[in-house]
């Protein structure tokens, strides 16, 4: 039944090319495709209907115009998220931003939140724990993927700062200076 009524949405958006290609934004948001279906109908979309896969959408009342692998890495979509770069989407500072708030959110929700801009003594412990460790792997890898398709390093500000704060930027520190030389490089 799933398929069908994709099937469906896609014949009955082909009227409008312009439509079509927002839709991806409601496709990565679909809680009822799974990341592999969800891959496969942006990747048809920016291949075969020719859709742009650096489109933005405009929210009123927000500066920033997000893209769509804003969205993938919003939904934890990986593989969405990894057809995105591979067709050329742009990793943009706001992705930057939302990994960097996602730390503090990650601290939030384990109890052990930065107040003040200060670590607590329970966060500090926190950081020493396999879950904070397996965490900022997962997060680090997606940074290293983003600064290999061209992502300045400077855009992380905000994860530069929460990292301070704990006393833990020297990772981030060395992995952006490696995206940086490969930037000079080119």
């Amino acid at each position: 039944m799933k398929h069908l009524a994709m099937i469906i949405f896609l014949i009955t958006s082909l009227y409008s090319h312009e439509a079509n290609c927002t839709d991806m934004f409601g496709l990565i948001f679909n809680k009822n495709l799974s990341d592999a279906e969800t891959a496969k109908y942006i990747k048809y979309y920016i291949d075969d209907l020719g859709c742009d896969a650096n489109m933005t959408i405009e929210i009123p009342d927000l500066s920033i115009r997000p893209n769509l692998l804003e969205y993938a890495y919003d939904t934890n979509k990986t593989k969405t998220f990894d057809t995105l770069l591979a067709k050329g989407t742009a990793a943009n500072a706001s992705l930057a931003t939302s990994m960097g708030m996602s730390f503090a959110f990650f601290f939030r929700e384990n109890g052990v939140g930065i107040d003040n801009k200060k670590a607590s003594p329970e966060l500090l412990e926190f950081i020493k724990t396999q879950k904070y460790k397996e965490f900022k792997e997962e997060k680090f890898k997606l940074i290293k993927k983003l600064l290999d398709h061209g992502q300045d390093p400077k855009d992380y500000k905000v994860l530069k700062i929460i990292l301070k704060i704990i006393n833990d930027e020297k990772d981030l520190e060395n992995l952006l200076k490696d995206g940086a030389k490969k930037e000079l490089a080119q």
